[in-house]
């Protein structure tokens, strides 16, 4: 291998690392949720689940809120699930919410089917995600009982990041 090689294999090499990790950083900074938001009230947002009815944001003030934006075509959405589940089991406290964005009302009733909440989950049918800065899924947002949003999280939850969280809302 002669010089001028050398150097354009490494130079490729290098120039592949850059564009990779900035792909990476892009991808992760577009789904953040806004932080102008932090220490404000939660904008409106409501979901249809299932089973009929509605819930909003603004009728559960009074609890801990943990909203969780997904999609049924997310996988990382699919991979935390569990670990939002647990822990809405194991915090009565704290009301979940699961807001389906940027899916097809028949993707979001394959995926409920498919997939156990124990609690509330469904497309978002007033307010948007848009007004809590996501981009895409999964985000998740955390909100007082006050109705302040006090945090926000993108990208799938394992269980100790979620206790961190939790810890910043729960009673």
């Amino acid at each position: 291998m002669n010089v001028r090689t050398g150097l354009l294999t490494g130079g490729g090499a290098v120039a592949g690392t850059v564009l990779m990790l900035s792909l990476g950083w892009g991808l992760q900074h577009a789904a953040m949720t806004s932080p102008h938001l932090l220490g404000h009230p939660a904008p409106p947002l409501a979901i249809q689940p299932a089973a009929g009815g509605q819930v909003s944001v603004a009728q559960l003030q009074g609890k801990p809120v943990v909203l969780n934006f997904w999609a049924s075509w997310c996988g990382p959405c699919a991979q935390e699930l569990p670990v939002l589940s647990a822990a809405r089991e194991s915090n009565p406290q704290v009301d979940f919410v699961g807001a389906a964005m940027q899916d097809t009302s028949g993707g979001v009733e394959a995926f409920e089917k498919s997939h156990s909440h124990p609690y509330p989950v469904g497309p978002i049918v007033g307010g948007s995600y848009q007004s809590y800065g996501v981009v895409g899924p999964p985000a998740t947002v955390f909100i007082n009982a006050q109705g302040v949003v006090v945090a926000s999280f993108s990208g799938p939850l394992d269980a100790q990041t979620l206790a961190h969280y939790l810890a910043l809302i729960a009673p």
